[in-house]
């Protein structure tokens, strides 16, 4: 999954915070703003948070013909028939060296406040035949509006 840069105002409030934990005993947090943005599908959502460095976590919850509450099984990327499903990636940097992982196992918890989603997600995934635990919380996010699309194909 490739995570792309937005424009974020500086003074965003932080809505997502990460926490990654890697061999032997290492762990890394970050915090970001994020924002959501509606597939053209009509049948997803994405939860992105992304520094200009890069860092950040990218959602893609599939939801089927309405946004629902409850637990969403993480299913690989390019699965567009398991529904409530998630795909999650988290991309970091440790002294100028960029890391990334897919989630390929956990949970995915998601909430709906009004106009904002909150999404809790406990799993992990593997880089360079090491498994990466990784906990991500977005908090009250608003929903984009109908009418901000973006298309959410997966090319491998």
């Amino acid at each position: 999954m490739l995570l792309t840069a937005c424009n974020s105002p500086a003074d965003a409030p932080l809505r997502l915070e990460v926490t990654v934990a890697f061999p032997p005993r290492d762990t890394i947090g970050f915090a970001l703003p994020a924002t959501t943005r509606r597939c053209t599908d009509g049948r997803s959502l994405l939860l992105e948070g992304v520094s200009p460095q890069g860092t950040g976590v990218l959602v893609r919850l599939h939801h089927g013909d309405s946004l629902i509450a409850g637990p969403y099984t993480i299913t690989a990327p390019g699965d567009s028939i398991t529904v409530p499903g998630a795909q999650v990636a988290v991309r970091y940097l440790i002294r100028e060296v960029t890391h990334g992982f897919a989630i390929d196992s956990g949970s995915v918890e998601v909430e709906r406040s009004g106009d904002a989603i909150t999404t809790h997600i406990v799993g992990s995934g593997i880089e360079n035949a090491i498994r990466q635990h990784a906990w991500v919380d977005f908090r009250e996010v608003p929903l984009a509006p109908p009418t901000d699309t973006v298309p959410c194909r997966y090319a491998p």
